[in-house]
Parts: C-alpha cells; structure tokens; sequence
C-alpha cells in the first residue's frame, strides 16, 4: 500500500515525464508574484521549472538556491 506522499510523488512524476531513475526530491509550488511558477527538483538533482528542465546541480541546497535567484531574476 502507499502512503500518500508516495502517491502524489507518481502523480507529479508521471505529469512532468521523467527519465527513468529519477525521482521528485522536493517540489515548490507558487512561487513568484503571481503564485503561478512550479519548480521540481528531483533525485539526480535536476531543476525544472514549468516542466522545463534547467539544469544540473551538485546538491538540493544548490538547487534551491538557484530557483530564488532565477524566480528574483525574471521576476514571475
């Protein structure tokens, strides 16, 4: 059986099409003045906002940072 975190981590998976072996590590929702960009990070450390992949970074905290400087940056 799986829990619901599980559930919603294969729903969010399945929308974004990931490549095999990558999971979602962390997912921020509404960021930016108008609440309405999505950003994904997932196992392998790869960023994707709006289901576009970005970059790769070294570790989570990284890409996090990255994701405040690039919503600072365009301003959304």
């Amino acid at each position: 059986m799986l829990t619901f975190k599980e559930s919603f981590s294969e729903v969010i998976e399945a929308k974004l099409k990931l490549p095999k072996g990558e999971k979602v590590t962390k997912e921020l929702t509404k960021l930016g003045k108008k609440k309405n960009v999505t950003a994904v990070i997932t196992s392998k450390f790869n960023l994707y906002i709006d289901g576009i992949k970005m970059e790769k970074y070294k570790d989570l905290a990284s890409a996090e940072k990255a994701v405040k400087e690039f919503i600072k940056l365009m301003g959304a």
